[in-house]
């Protein structure tokens, strides 16, 4: 599972390195919550995720491309398969049954860092961490995108715009800006001050957290019973809020989510 206060090439599948590995660890996401919350069967039934060592250069992204060259692709393992164009210069790092990671090529190296980079989430059925600080689930929170969003708007230290409708390649939902206030008394993540953000099912796997320092924006889509959402992180001493959504934006749009009608 990843860690969110940074999120290394290791992915969000790796067993612990650096900050971004933090939250993520080596458990499952109910680590601290078995017993309040149950995991979906779709976590225990999840394909085991293909690994093409010739061509993806992370050792925990399924079947991940690494480099693009500019042009359109398709995910092989995520489910629902994406349909995706890039320009040149963007990084596929992650292709699971619950996680798709792009980044930024000429950021890859800082990926991998204590801190972690700026990048774009594509994870199935999140739910909201426990402000425990611990790995599990909060207890009594849905995974719709309104139950996540009140959630947010409720969380005491963090900074949330007023939602606005959100529709991503043919998913609908809710779009919502999140940053941690000044001088919040929050969770300690490897020496880093912040509060802990979504956590994966069993088959999205990550636990990411948001710090003094980021921004993150969720675009949280209606998908079955739960969602489908969209995390978009800049660390700001990398890249500005406005400057990594310009970026990001084509790509945003040219998502096609293969779901059912």
């Amino acid at each position: 599972m990843s860690t969110r206060t940074v999120r290394p090439i290791a992915s969000a599948a790796a067993c612990g390195t650096a900050l971004a590995m933090l939250l993520a660890g080596c458990s499952s996401p109910r680590a601290e919550s078995a017993a309040e919350s149950p995991a979906p069967a779709a976590a225990a039934e999840s394909p085991t995720p293909s690994t093409d060592a010739t061509t993806c250069p992370n050792p925990h992204g399924g079947s991940c491309l690494g480099p693009l060259e500019a042009g359109e692709y398709e995910t092989t393992t995520f489910d629902p398969t994406i349909s995706y164009r890039v320009p040149e210069g963007w990084f596929n790092s992650e292709d699971l049954p619950g996680n798709f990671w792009l980044f930024l090529e000429e950021d890859a190296e800082v990926q991998s860092s204590a801190r972690g980079g700026s990048y774009l989430g594509v994870y199935t059925n999140v739910h909201a961490a426990a402000l425990d600080c611990g790995e599990g689930w909060e207890d009594g929170v849905g995974t719709t995108p309104a139950d996540l969003v009140a959630w947010y708007q409720s969380m005491p230290g963090l900074t949330v715009s007023e939602p606005v409708p959100a529709s991503v390649g043919g998913l609908d939902g809710l779009q919502v800006d999140l940053a941690l206030e000044d001088g919040v008394e929050a969770c300690d993540f490897g020496g880093n001050p912040g509060l802990p953000l979504i956590i994966g099912d069993g088959v999205s796997d990550l636990h990411h957290v948001i710090l003094e320092d980021m921004d993150v924006r969720l675009v949280l889509l209606e998908w079955g019973e739960g969602n489908l959402t969209l995390e978009i992180t800049n660390v700001r001493e990398q890249r500005s809020a406005e400057e990594f959504r310009s970026q990001l934006q084509p790509i945003i749009d040219s998502l096609v989510f293969d779901v059912a009608p």
